[in-house]
């Protein structure tokens, strides 16, 4: 009987410490801000405690730069033999007073000329500077006319051709009246050029 009546008195004694020891942690745990807290403790609520831990940063992972298209195969200028009557597949032809450039279509020859120049029968003489391919189905020719004899010793006009739709899809003057004509060709890059500016001509397209 005594036995259990000392134990009895010690777990009163050990639950009135823990009580008074959580008062006064209680107690000595208030706060307003975070300073009125030690060490790492922070202010929350009212009472001082452990700041709750920082989630890692999960590293993203790199993203590769996509690879850039493969560039089209190279396609470029290349110049066919000119002699006075032919260049390819176009030809000149004199007449009355004026001079054609056929191509054979598929509908029956046609002057290319008549695309080119106003006044088709005027035209006078025609010759071919220059002419190169562009690709299959593509041609770019140089061509000189007198015009009429206007006040130019010769009027050059470039122009191009696609053979697919068997038309004239482009045409352009070159500036100066000289007669002497200058072209080169490099890759995908044509320059015209007479005593003027000089004309540039991308691709097979006279624009």
């Amino acid at each position: 009987m005594k036995r259990l009546f000392a134990c009895t008195l010690l777990a009163l004694a050990v639950v009135g410490y823990a009580k008074a020891d959580q008062s006064t942690f209680e107690e000595t745990n208030q706060c307003s801000e975070d300073i009125d807290c030690q060490g790492d403790f922070i202010c929350k609520n009212g009472l001082c405690d452990l700041p709750e831990p920082q989630q890692s940063l999960v590293a993203k992972p790199a993203t590769k730069p996509q690879p850039a298209p493969p560039a089209p195969p190279g396609v470029a200028y290349e110049p066919l033999p000119v002699n006075a009557e032919r260049a390819g597949p176009f030809t000149t032809q004199t007449q009355a007073m004026t001079t054609a450039l056929n191509y054979r279509s598929r509908a029956g020859v046609m002057n290319v000329m008549e695309s080119i120049v106003e006044q088709v029968e005027y035209t006078g003489y025609v010759t071919i500077e220059k002419a190169y391919t562009f690709g299959p189905s593509k041609y770019v020719l140089v061509v000189s006319t007198g015009e009429g004899g206007n006040a130019c010793p010769a009027s050059t006009y470039v122009f191009s051709f696609d053979t697919q739709a068997e038309r004239v899809d482009g045409k352009r003057e070159v500036e100066g009246c000289s007669e002497l004509v200058e072209a080169m060709a490099q890759g995908n890059k044509l320059v015209v050029k007479k005593e003027g500016s000089a004309m540039v001509v991308y691709n097979g397209v006279v624009e």
